[in-house]
């Protein structure tokens, strides 16, 4: 059913220190995430591999609508030149309701003061009854603004 592959994009435009520290704690500490919004995501955790490293598998235990929810993932692409990381998910709650599930990030400088942080889901859902994932693209905007505000307040 080739109407049910989806592509979700969201743009938020941050400071562009906070660009930099968003894409390497995403890349090398997305451990640390669970610190600085707490709300969303409660854990990371290496299952295989180097954080930063292509290939690692990682877990993760997070909170949507109320809901705990667990995610593996597979580090599938990291491109430092152009700030851009992709994770597939292979486990978790996610699969439930879509048949694959990848999730991309990328920082891009937009002047000397600012950045965006795009956002991209790419999915298949398993019928045409499950949601978009519209709720999850909010958490992750939320999560990318809490990045950019505990940078700045830790570098004050």
């Amino acid at each position: 059913m080739e109407g049910l592959k989806r592509r979700l994009e969201a743009e938020i435009e941050i400071r562009v220190a906070g660009g930099d520290a968003f894409h390497e704690i995403l890349m090398s500490r997305p451990h640390h995430i669970s610190n600085v919004h707490p709300e969303f995501v409660q854990d990371c955790e290496l299952h295989e591999g180097s954080f930063g490293k292509q290939g690692s598998k990682i877990s993760w235990r997070y909170t949507l609508d109320g809901k705990a929810c667990i995610a593996k993932q597979i580090l599938e692409l990291i491109d430092e030149e152009n700030k851009m990381i992709r994770f597939n998910v292979i486990e978790g709650d996610l699969l439930k309701e879509y048949k694959y599930f990848v999730i991309t990030f990328q920082v891009i400088a937009k002047d000397e003061e600012k950045c965006l942080v795009k956002w991209l889901f790419e999915y298949e859902k398993l019928h045409p009854g499950v949601p978009e994932p519209t709720t999850l693209m909010d958490a992750e905007i939320r999560l990318t603004k809490e990045i950019d505000e505990h940078h700045h307040s830790q570098a004050e």
